[in-house]
């Protein structure tokens, strides 16, 4: 796909890897339910595509393994990976919307970053508040906050 196309289409990842039971609209009380049943790793396996991540990649970002992603297909995935897969779709969602194409995302995330201690955001990912400190360097990028 060209990156044209990556630049012109938006998607919802939210959606992506709950197989369409949730949108960035939903209700909050929709994703608690959601978390607690489980999603597959269908919707995941597309959102490791779409966003251009190896499943390794993304395993790794979720705390879980590469070999569950393949394995687990119809199998619901605990409250935990669960809950870190929405939460990495909504993190998506925000920096695909701050910097204009997944793979302007994705160059970001494998960029050595000073808020990070020189590490790439995608280094810090893998936790709460990795997530959260990316968030907030995204939002500070958008108020013109640079160091």
């Amino acid at each position: 796909m060209s990156t044209v196309q990556n630049k012109s289409t938006r998607h919802d990842f939210l959606n992506v890897v709950t197989l369409g039971k949730l949108n960035t609209h939903s209700n909050p009380m929709a994703e608690i339910a959601i978390v607690k049943v489980g999603l597959t790793t269908a919707g995941l396996r597309t959102f490791s595509t779409l966003i251009q991540w190896e499943l390794s990649t993304l395993a790794k970002v979720l705390g879980t393994t590469e070999r569950t992603l393949l394995c687990n297909k119809d199998k619901p995935l605990n409250k935990q990976i669960s809950e870190n897969a929405i939460e990495v779709a909504r993190l998506s969602n925000f920096g695909t919307a701050y910097f204009g194409s997944i793979d302007n995302w994705n160059t970001w995330l494998y960029t050595p970053n000073i808020q990070f201690d020189n590490q790439p955001a995608r280094a810090i990912m893998n936790s709460i508040r990795g997530r959260e400190l990316i968030r907030r360097v995204i939002s500070g990028l958008q108020h013109g906050f640079t160091a």
